[in-house]
C-alpha cells in the first residue's frame, strides 16, 4: 500500500484504513512511499529492490498495489515497469495526470484509440502510466485493475477514459471527497471482491 502526498506508512493505520480490510484473508504491507521517493525518481527501484523481490522470494505469488492519490501514480510507474512482478494494482483516487490529458484520450475516441505523443518532464511519465493502462486493460491478458473514487473527488476528472476501459464491476464509487472517510468503505468493498479479479 502506498500512501498518497503528505501522508506516511502510519497513515493506514491510524485512519482505520487496514481495519477496513482486515476480514480478508490476505497480507497487507503498508509502505512509507513519502514523496521524497518521487522527487528524486528512486520509488520504483526502491520499491523492487526492498518490497517486491524479498516479498517474491519469500513465498508471495499473487503481490497487488494498492495506491491512494499519489500513491495510486506510484504504483501505476511501478507496473508500467515491472508489469511480471504485480498481479493487479487498485488505485483509490489516484493521481493520473491533468485533466487535459484524459480530455485528449476522450477526444481521441478513448484509450484503444488514442496514442501518446512526445513529452518531457513528468508528463512523459504520466504519458508512460496511460500508455501501459491502455496495454493492462486490452484483451484477457490485462493486468487487473480496480478503480475506487468519490463522487466529488477534485482528481475524478481525469478519470473518464479509465472508467471507460475497465469491466463495471472494477469500478468503485461512493458520495464523498479526496479524503480517508472515502477511501476506508472503499477499501472495505473491494478488499471483500478482490479474489474474483485474480
Amino acid at each position: 500500500m502506498l500512501p498518497g502526498m503528505g501522508d506516511r506508512a502510519d497513515t493506514f493505520i491510524k485512519t482505520g484504513f487496514l481495519r477496513a480490510g482486515e476480514p480478508q484473508d490476505f497480507d497487507v504491507l503498508a509502505v512509507d512511499a513519502h514523496f521524497g521517493y518521487y522527487r528524486d525518481r528512486s520509488l520504483v527501484i526502491r520499491l523492487h529492490e526492498d518490497i517486491i523481490v524479498p516479498a517474491e522470494s519469500a513465498g508471495y505469488e499473487h503481490i497487488w498495489l494498492l495506491g491512494i492519490s499519489m500513491g495510486g501514480f506510484g504504483s501505476l510507474l511501478y507496473a508500467e515497469q515491472h508489469p511480471d512482478m504485480v498481479a493487479g494494482v487498485i488505485l483509490l483516487a489516484p493521481f493520473l495526470g491533468e485533466p487535459e490529458t484524459a480530455q485528449e484520450i476522450s477526444a481521441a475516441g478513448g484509450l484503444q484509440s488514442w496514442s501518446r505523443g512526445d513529452a518531457s518532464g513528468l508528463e512523459a511519465r504520466v504519458l508512460d502510466v496511460w500508455t501501459w493502462l491502455k496495454d493492462a486493460t486490452t484483451g484477457a491478458g490485462g493486468t487487473p485493475i480496480v478503480l475506487g473514487f468519490g463522487h466529488s473527488d477534485r482528481l475524478s476528472k481525469s478519470y473518464g477514459p479509465l472508467i471507460e476501459a475497465l469491466e463495471p464491476s472494477r469500478v468503485y464509487q461512493m458520495d464523498g471527497g479526496h479524503k480517508w472517510t472515502t477511501w476506508s468503505p472503499l477499501w472495505a468493498r473491494i478488499s471483500a471482491d478482490l479474489k474474483q479479479f485474480e
